[in-house]
């Protein structure tokens, strides 16, 4: 599985979670403001994936986001880059 998989499948879940919806009826195009999610959801989620994926995100960089598609897309680097850091320690 790629990273944009696997962060495909974590930002699903997660909003899937928070907003208790099915996570089949999420679509990468959307943002947050389409499940009903705000800025302080957003914060949360920011912090979780600081968490799970070993990475920094910049806030600002975040928010710039339209979608969870570009998200996805705008994080992946870093993640792998990450992850390389990990296996060469």
């Amino acid at each position: 599985m790629t990273t944009e998989e696997t962060l495909a499948e974590w930002v699903r879940d997660h909003v899937a979670k928070v907003r208790d919806v099915v996570r089949e009826s999420i679509t990468l195009d959307q943002w947050f403001s389409s499940y009903g999610l705000d800025s302080v959801d957003a914060v949360v989620m920011a912090g979780e994936l600081e968490e799970d994926f070993g990475i920094e995100i910049d806030p600002a960089r975040f928010l710039a986001c339209d979608s969870f598609g570009q998200l996805i897309t705008t994080l992946a680097p870093d993640i792998d880059k990450a992850g390389e850091r990990r296996v060469r320690s």
